[in-house]
């Protein structure tokens, strides 16, 4: 699909058909990169942590194993004298 650069205010853009949109799932606002010469525009997730769940499988899949909770069962001094629950 071949668009023409307009002239918007003191700008430049393009204008995108709305089914190009929908179909991108993009609406609102875009995440815009720069990437080996190209343009990328991709659809803001609406949860940041979209996805992260198919990451980790992923990465499981891959032989990575998590990290045991960093923060169970480690207490310092200031825990043992100074805090009070």
């Amino acid at each position: 699909m071949v668009q023409i650069i307009r002239k918007i205010g003191n700008s430049q853009g393009i204008l995108l058909p709305r089914t190009v949109l929908q179909q991108a799932g993009i609406e609102g606002a875009v995440d815009i990169e720069i990437a080996e010469g190209a343009l990328i525009l991709r659809a803001i997730k609406k949860h940041p942590r979209d996805g992260w769940e198919a990451a980790f499988d992923e990465a499981v899949q891959a032989g990575d194993q998590p990290d045991d909770d960093l923060f169970e069962g480690t207490s310092n001094q200031f825990d043992k004298t100074e805090w009070t629950w």
